[in-house]
């Protein structure tokens, strides 16, 4: 009796501290702030002519080209005639991208592109800062909504901003080669003076449903958050924010997820508006057009973007540092936030309950724990937990092999998501029944035990790196905790919540694509990393069937044949389910190729094999690459190149000399070096050694062929020659490769469920 009431008051104490810190939360969880308005209307119509000047008029707008500098220059006047004082901030970065699971290639950029900086001074010099990128993913990407759209809100802005009265000062900033890795705006913190900067707001494609994003290597301040959320949910605009995720982005090595994240790195209180959920098929392709664009969203985003600037109130200038481990939650318009001090307590009272429990069992049992049958029933949980994961992607598989298409789930991820889980419910009600067969413990408390011992370990090792990220396997050691004295199915279910949470957040974000494609390319690793998540689960499920035998035994039998029916239906209906559509189509590159002596061809490829329909219309073979004729058209570039050769210590001293002659300027310029031997690259031409930073050296990388290759690319303006100095031991081969935008091309697809890229690449090959 007396073990009975100890439990009680443990499990009683624990669920009153959890009410008193979400009472906590709940009374802080918004700032109510009397609207501040203005007597100037935010006109949708004029944010839209914006847009579709920068998307009509001028169009593509990639990091360097000419498009980009016509798009500043543009923004520029408009901001000088609403009056605005404009400076330019031009930029060369050389930026390194190292090698990655997607991409084994190293390459070394130089971007050139700038910033426009428009001032509006204030009775005060707390200056809020607006921001929105103004270039375009690639040279043949319109951009409407990635991101003219953020472009024309800010400039129908600046105009209201201009005629009304204000005691701060306003800083707009239109960010250039964002694109290519937020490099306009790490420049833009790298020179300015921030101590006067309260807070910073950024404006990245704009439509429904809004996205409130926090989430960069650092995440915004909780009072920022607070403010913004609340004058959000006053103003009636549904949004979602992307705190919740913070969790999977923050410390990773892209930093974050728009140019706001370049001044919270820095300290700055900072966020971004953008639109929430799986980017549509258009978004980074050609289809990205003025029709995507709603008056509606820009009117809605103008006028939040509007109030936010008028009642946003925070007490510091300049850098500065803020609580970055609390955790947000949101239910409706409501959020609420967790400090880290309290996330910590919560941590520390779980943890401590959890060790209560198992030492008390521990304590009372009066035989043995047969720790041999629990490490045989564990490895048991395991291969099934193996054969689960393993199987539940099958129907993908088959699919994938009768469709002869990869990226069979790329219009309907979510359909192939649910048809998994789905597999892998059927498969778990299937081998249940065999459970029984095998020689494991009966014990249902071990099953518990077992279950909580590896996400005690986890949530401990965790809390120790970094507080927050223990927090989704903490939760689930709670409830863990409540099923140990209350079995019941509910509990196993709502235990990996968060877990659920991450991956819903994932796979609705822009990575969704290539984190599908890393599980493809690495079954091996993800199949033992979900296999492991199942171990606790399936143990869990142990306990409560074991605690419920008669209950678990009769379920079974209504459910095996269902099981089994619902998994074959599962699997052939996948087959129903299209790989692409109007809205999602299949991504086609149609290039006009000209490489060393050889004729011009138009190269038609893509990463799946190409519609029935178009190869027979072509009059070529299935496949994912055909090539047809290319008629009276002249390759857009030449080149001569010249060697200097001399030795040294065994090492060949390489001086090369590589004249071009464009009959059209190339958007990239690429030198791919290769060769048996490590060698190093010098250039002052191509790319400024001036400019490298410290920790970028233009040395071979190895690849997993054994060779040794650099890649070197470079934006706009491009330069007629190029002298480069190498040192290696072996044979040099040097592909230069230029890279343009066709405007005209010989070839045209018209087809809605295909997104064509269209091209023209110039390619020689030299060795030396």
């Amino acid at each position: 009796m007396r073990v009975m009431k100890t439990r009680w008051t443990i499990f009683i104490s624990i669920i009153f501290s959890v009410l008193v810190i979400l009472g906590y939360m709940n009374s802080k969880a918004e700032a109510v702030l009397p609207a501040q308005g203005s007597g100037l209307n935010f006109s949708a119509a004029l944010a839209f002519d914006h847009v579709k000047y920068l998307t009509d008029k001028i169009g593509p707008r990639p990091a360097g080209s000419k498009g980009e500098l016509k798009a500043a220059q543009y923004i520029a006047y408009v901001l000088s005639q609403n009056g605005w004082k404009v400076r330019e901030q031009p930029f060369s970065k050389v930026i390194l991208r190292n090698p990655s699971l997607n991409d084994p290639q190293k390459r070394v950029e130089l971007i050139n592109s700038q910033n426009i900086i428009a001032e509006l001074p204030g009775t005060l010099p707390d200056t809020v800062v607006l921001g929105a990128h103004y270039d375009t993913a690639a040279m043949n990407v319109p951009g409407a909504v990635d991101n003219g759209s953020g472009v024309g809100v800010l400039l129908e802005l600046a105009r209201v901003l201009s005629k009304e009265p204000h005691e701060k000062t306003y800083q707009l900033v239109f960010f250039g080669a964002e694109e290519n890795g937020l490099v306009g705006s790490n420049y833009y913190i790298s020179q300015a003076d921030l101590s006067a900067v309260q807070w910073m707001i950024n404006v990245d494609m704009v439509g429904t449903p809004l996205e409130i994003d926090v989430a960069g290597n650092k995440s915004a301040p909780p009072d920022l958050l607070k403010q913004v959320s609340a004058l959000a949910k006053e103003s009636h605009i549904p949004f979602h924010l992307s705190r919740d995720f913070t969790v999977m982005t923050r410390d990773n090595s892209q930093g974050g997820s728009s140019d706001f994240s370049s001044f919270l790195d820095q300290g700055i209180p900072a966020l971004g508006l953008g639109i929430y959920g799986r980017p549509e098929g258009y978004f980074h392709r050609p289809e990205d057009q003025l029709d995507h664009v709603s008056l509606e969203t820009l009117q809605n985003v103008g006028n939040l973007v509007h109030l936010l600037v008028n009642n946003v109130k925070l007490d510091r200038l300049g850098p500065q540092n803020w609580d970055e481990l609390y955790l947000s939650f949101q239910i409706g318009g409501n959020v609420f936030v967790l400090p880290s001090f309290a996330l910590r307590g919560l941590i520390i009272l779980i943890l401590l309950l959890t060790v209560i429990i198992y030492f008390n069992y521990l304590k009372q049992r009066r035989d043995k724990i047969p720790w041999k049958d629990v490490f045989v029933s564990t490895g048991i949980i395991t291969l099934l937990s193996i054969i689960i994961i393993g199987t539940g992607g099958i129907g993908e598989l088959l699919w994938q092999s009768l469709k002869h298409t990869q990226k069979v789930y790329y219009a309907h991820p979510e359909v192939y998501l649910i048809a998994r889980v789905g597999i892998s419910v059927g498969l778990i009600i299937l081998l249940a029944g065999w459970l029984k067969k095998l020689p494991m413990i009966r014990d249902a408390n071990l099953y518990c035990l077992a279950a909580g011992l590896p996400l005690l370990i986890v949530s401990l090792s965790l809390a120790l790196i970094r507080i927050d990220l223990a927090f989704p396997f903490v939760f689930w050691l709670f409830c863990l905790d409540i099923q140990f004295f209350f079995p019941n199915i509910v509990f196993v279910l709502i235990g990996p919540y968060f877990l659920y949470s991450i991956h819903y957040e994932l796979l609705t974000s822009e990575q969704w694509l290539s984190f599908n494609e890393a599980i493809h390319k690495y079954p091996v690793i993800f199949l033992v990393t979900y296999a492991l998540l199942l171990v606790p689960f399936l143990l869990a499920c142990c306990h409560v069937a074991l605690k419920r035998s008669a209950l678990a035994k009769k379920i079974l039998v209504y459910v095996k044949m269902p099981a089994l029916i619902g998994l074959g239906l599962l699997v052939l209906c996948l087959g129903l389910v299209p790989s692409f559509n109007a809205k999602y189509p299949q991504q086609v590159t149609v290039q006009e190729e000209w490489i060393g002596n050889k004729e011009g061809k138009i190269h038609i490829y893509s990463d799946e094999r190409l519609p029935s329909q178009l190869v027979k219309d072509l009059g070529v073979k299935e496949g994912k690459s055909v090539e047809v004729p290319l008629v009276n058209e002249k390759a857009p570039l030449s080149v001569a190149t010249t060697v200097e050769e001399k030795s040294l210590n065994a090492q060949r001293l390489l001086d090369l000399t590589i004249k071009l002659n464009y009959l059209q300027e190339p958007y990239l310029v690429q030198l791919e070096l290769e060769s048996d031997h490590p060698f190093e690259a010098k250039t002052d031409e191509f790319l400024p050694m001036t400019k490298l930073p410290k920790q970028i050296q233009l040395i071979g990388f190895r690849q997993p062929t054994g060779k040794y290759s650099l890649l070197l690319q470079r934006t706009p303006p491009q330069k007629n020659t190029i002298h480069l100095s190498v040192e290696t031991q072996g044979l040099l081969t040097c592909s230069i490769e230029g890279i343009f935008p066709c405007s005209e091309p010989q070839l045209q697809i018209h087809n809605k469920q295909l997104s064509i890229d269209y091209l023209r690449l110039f390619k020689e090959n030299y060795s030396f």
